[in-house]
């Protein structure tokens, strides 16, 4: 056997046991960060029970059509838990770790998401790490048509076009 062809080998060896060692590595990862999520989940519902409220569905989906192109197209949307106190239903989404701010482009859409898909009265953002439950709401204006922005465009107009009317009319 040649040096180049034992060069060679190492390299297709190597380059298989990096690929290998890497697939392991990011299922490991991934793995632990779903094991935490489940026991965050587990430990949500003895949270959300001392906070005073009752579960009613844990994982609950709910389906909705995409039309793309105007193709259907069936997906879902699936919250946490669905909970309820004092007659208000709420949705809960359980984070942990840094993904638990609210003010973060993805869990903000994902709040969001809820918030259109199953109308409930609020949206709960618990952060199983800290030990926190916050309540989300969206407020967003509306464009519409204002009457007293139309009335001070119209009243500026007509004064300015009388100065420039009489200022015009002086000079002849």
């Amino acid at each position: 056997m040649r040096i180049s062809d034992i060069l060679i080998l190492g390299i297709l060896l190597g380059s298989f046991l990096y690929y290998f060692l890497g697939k392991k590595f990011k299922s490991f990862k991934i793995k632990r960060i779903l094991a935490t999520a489940r026991k965050g989940e587990r430990d949500a519902i003895s949270f959300l029970n001392k906070e005073g409220y009752d579960i009613i569905e844990i994982q609950k989906k709910h389906p909705i059509i995409i039309y793309i192109d105007d193709k259907p197209h069936s997906s879902y949307v699936q919250a946490d838990f669905i909970v309820q106190k004092a007659n208000k239903k709420y949705i809960v989404e359980v984070k942990t770790g840094k993904k638990a701010r609210a003010t973060t482009a993805l869990v903000r859409r994902q709040l969001l998401e809820y918030y259109l898909v199953f109308n409930p009265r609020g949206i709960l953002l618990l952060d199983m790490e800290k030990g926190t439950l916050k309540k989300i709401e969206f407020q967003w204006s509306k464009q519409q048509f204002s009457f007293s922005s139309l009335i001070f465009a119209v009243v500026s107009g007509l004064t300015i076009g009388i100065l420039l009317w009489r200022f015009f009319d002086y000079l002849n």
